[in-house]
């Protein structure tokens, strides 16, 4: 009895040693070079990524002032190709994904082959194809979920191939500290970034949060030191939130965008399940109708109702009185959604952000003691935090995007809450919902 007690106590100090020496080393010299040889590698093609995609936004924008009809041809052929490169070559490039990829590494934090599909080169490539085809085509997806996902794909790939070299880092550090990256680069938003990653850790509970966040902190401090430009992305003035009788109006606000971010998020993840299951040649007519109609939203609702979001965004902030109409929100609600489930790749964070200024813009008519500036913050704030799941992250995306004071972050977190709250409970109703069809139809 002895012995196997002194055995026990053995092993326990043998594996306190191991445990000991893993945290000791979870930065060391060939690790912290590494990264920064990956994180420069990949903020550079994500640089250039953003910059094309940008142009190309803006060449689509052109074509459709000067030549309305040609837009017509050209854009469901662009269609098809960035949704054909999908299908084809890189399945999981198109819709959401990277959340299924870090799913699975919760349960294998080290397992590269599990998620291969998700994360590889080929899928990396095809993302960026694929999204810079739709959007030169006149597409509404944006540039920064691409943008996360393909961080996401360099940094794993590379922590895969030079695992013998990182042998205390397993993949799922990587993953969460390049979402982080991603989102930094692509918003020029390092706090963000930070806040994005260590919000979703705090939800996932996962085991080795330390070690998430030490490395998303050098990485995502990398990026700032080499990569980051003092401008914030929009340019904007401060604003002066106050509470009184106009709060009412902006929880309104917010609330409306919850339940609207709910019916957005449902059409195009059950139209994208349904189109993408279709396994016959009928398929490729999905792209070319999707692209046909997006043409015609573009056509009459103009070149507000397409592209990104970032430019639509900042001109409506620049604005001094309500820029969008009812149209051009509707349009770019629209050509997102027929974007998204036609198969091709690219993101719903920008395009979020311009329909929450479009939706602000709006509201701004029915309270005009109120400054429009705080409708079209509160609306892209609200609609943001719906779509992207992480309320404090979004607040901190507004607030460093447009340059505001740090006293104004609580106004947008509240905004941010109030909307991430109404989406999920809006969710749970449709899951009840749901529910009672299915049992109506099984007693039918």
């Amino acid at each position: 009895m002895a012995l196997k007690l002194e055995d026990s106590v053995q092993l326990h100090l043998i594996k306190m040693k191991k445990n000991a020496s893993k945290d000791h080393h979870i930065i060391d010299l060939k690790g912290f070079l590494l990264s920064i040889f990956v994180t420069s590698i990949t903020a550079l093609f994500l640089i250039s990524y953003c910059i094309l995609f940008d142009d190309f936004g803006l060449f689509a924008k052109q074509r459709l002032l000067e030549n309305p009809l040609i837009t017509f041809f050209i854009t469901p052929v662009l269609f098809w190709v960035s949704a054909y490169l999908c299908r084809a070559f890189s399945p999981k490039a198109s819709g959401n994904h990277l959340q299924q990829a870090i799913n699975q590494l919760k349960q294998e934090p080290d397992n590269f082959k599990k998620v291969e599909n998700l994360l590889s080169i080929r899928l990396v490539m095809i993302k960026a194809l694929s999204s810079l085809s739709s959007t030169l085509g006149g597409g509404a997806l944006g540039k920064e979920g691409p943008s996360v996902h393909i961080a996401s794909g360099i940094f794993a790939t590379f922590a895969d191939k030079y695992r013998n070299i990182l042998p205390k880092i397993c993949i799922s550090t990587w993953v969460s500290a390049a979402t982080g990256a991603g989102l930094a680069v692509a918003f020029n938003a390092p706090i963000a970034g930070i806040v994005f990653v260590a919000e979703k850790l705090s939800k996932a509970r996962i085991q080795n949060t330390k070690t998430h966040m030490i490395w998303t902190l050098v990485i995502i401090s990398i990026v700032t030191i080499i990569f980051y430009k003092p401008e914030p992305l929009f340019t904007f003035h401060n604003l002066s939130f106050r509470l009184g009788n106009e709060s009412f109006s902006l929880i309104i606000l917010a609330i409306f965008c919850g339940i609207l971010a709910f019916l957005f998020q449902v059409t195009n993840n059950y139209f994208y399940e349904k189109f993408s299951k279709i396994s016959s040649n009928w398929w490729h007519l999905v792209p070319i109708v999707a692209g046909i109609l997006v043409c015609f939203i573009n056509f009459f609702c103009g070149i507000y109702s397409f592209s990104g979001g970032i430019i639509t965004a900042q001109d409506t902030l620049t604005s001094s009185s309500a820029f969008l109409s009812y149209e051009e929100v509707f349009g770019r609600i629209l050509n997102t959604i027929l974007t998204f489930i036609s198969g091709c790749a690219g993101g719903l964070i920008a395009p979020a952000i311009s329909i929450g200024a479009g939706l602000g813009s709006i509201a701004s008519n029915f309270a005009t003691n109120v400054d429009l500036g705080v409708f079209l913050l509160i609306g892209m704030t609200s609609f943001l935090a719906a779509i992207l799941g992480e309320p404090i992250a979004a607040a901190f995306v507004i607030f460093e995007t447009t340059g505001q004071n740090i006293e104004n972050v609580p106004f947008l977190a509240s905004a941010a809450i109030i909307s991430h709250l109404v989406f999920r409970s809006s969710n749970k109703v449709g899951k009840m919902i749901k529910s009672v069809f299915s049992k109506i139809r099984k007693r039918s």
